[in-house]
């Protein structure tokens, strides 16, 4: 008797996690499937109405950069012109695989990075539920979703994927899983050059905690990504870091630039303007509140997360990348968490956030079906 009132027991339990389970892969569906419908309708509808291309709206800016990586390869030449070897390799790669498949280039670019950026939303979720809870969770994953820079995460750039691969890496470490962290690691520098913070991540989290020396060597392992394309560039341009020289044509300039970035606060006292200075805004609040909001909740924040958070921020600062700062410190996973963890204590701020959020997503969506630089406001919202 006492065996069989056991054996419902676990039975009972079973049942209770594989419906939790379910309710929470059909919250994460949910919200970013709705999302993501919001951003297809907006850009079919009220882009092809604008730029009569329909799906080819989704290749805008960088979309179309990749689109000639996958299909004619990599160019440079040293006239310093824009050049399609400032771009990362992975993404293109996997786009040309699909492709190999009989899909168009929009099809396979767009099944990527929504693919990926489902399977980073779903990531989330489980580790931050692992970290803070279910209540934090939700709110991480919901910041991830509507933040209006989550565009990236549908068009043709290298959003999704990028978030998939650190969150595994980070994840992966965090756990000690150490073949894995190296793994997703190495691909995330062969996606996108931030993937670089990862390596002093790892090194400092494994000194911090009197890791063991395999740690050590993953996080020098995870330079792999990077050192192929560094390969890559050598053997085929003759100069192995060409991609850097090809990226200075869309920079503003080396080092700190802390000019570019005084530039940003000027803009705030609308002398360009208001959409330059609505532009200024998200990106001082991106980088400069995010930075701030990882240091205010650091205490509460895993190692490897609030560590990751501050080596990306890091690299963003001393780019000097300021023209799409906001677009990459959206993709620094510590910036969603801490926001989460934020809103799971004050809901009501987070329902009016999200309200905002989702306004602008349909507004940034807009602005880029219409091929203008995404950030401002699009003039039919001005």
């Amino acid at each position: 008797m006492a065996q069989k009132n056991l054996l419902k027991k676990i039975n009972l339990e079973i049942d209770q996690n594989a419906q939790t389970l379910k309710n929470e892969f059909i919250f994460v569906m949910t919200i970013w499937l709705l999302s993501r419908l919001l951003i297809v309708i907006a850009m079919l509808f009220i882009g092809f109405g604008i730029s009569h291309s329909g799906w080819a709206n989704f290749a805008n800016w960088d979309g179309n950069w990749y689109r000639k990586i996958a299909t004619i390869g990599y160019s440079y030449a040293n006239d310093g012109q824009q050049h399609s070897i400032a771009f990362f390799p992975l993404f293109p790669l996997a786009t040309r695989l699909l492709m190999s498949l009989g899909l168009s280039f929009e099809v396979a670019g767009i099944l990527v990075n929504n693919l990926s950026f489902l399977g980073a939303l779903l990531l989330l979720y489980s580790w931050v539920k692992k970290l803070h809870g279910t209540n934090t969770a939700k709110w991480a994953t919901a910041v991830l979703t509507l933040c209006p820079f989550s565009l990236f995460g549908t068009v043709i750039y290298t959003e999704g994927l990028f978030l998939l691969l650190t969150i595994l890496a980070l994840r992966a470490f965090e756990e000690h899983h150490y073949a894995w962290a190296t793994l997703w690691g190495a691909m995330a520098t062969a996606t996108r050059a931030t993937g670089c913070a990862l390596v002093p991540t790892f090194l400092i989290v494994a000194w911090k905690e009197r890791r063991p020396p395999i740690a050590y060597v993953v996080g020098l392992a995870t330079t792999v990504g990077l050192l192929f394309f560094i390969s890559y560039c050598w053997i085929w341009f003759g100069e192995p870091f060409v991609f850097v020289q090809a990226q200075k044509a869309w920079s503003s300039g080396g080092g700190l630039a802390w000019g570019s970035w005084l530039s940003k606060f000027v803009d705030l006292t609308f002398v360009n303007g208001f959409s330059k200075a609505f532009s200024s805004m998200t990106k001082n609040v991106m980088v400069f509140g995010g930075f701030y909001l990882l240091w205010r909740l650091r205490a509460q924040l895993s190692l490897v997360v609030r560590t990751y958070g501050f080596c990306a921020f890091g690299i963003l600062l001393a780019s000097g990348a300021s023209g799409s700062a906001n677009r990459f410190a959206y993709t620094i996973i510590s910036l969603s968490i801490a926001l989460g963890l934020l809103l799971s204590c004050h809901p009501r701020l987070g329902y009016l956030i999200m309200s905002f959020f989702t306004v602008l997503l349909l507004g940034f969506t807009i602005r880029f079906a219409q091929g203008q630089w995404v950030a401002g406001l699009p003039k039919i919202l001005l």
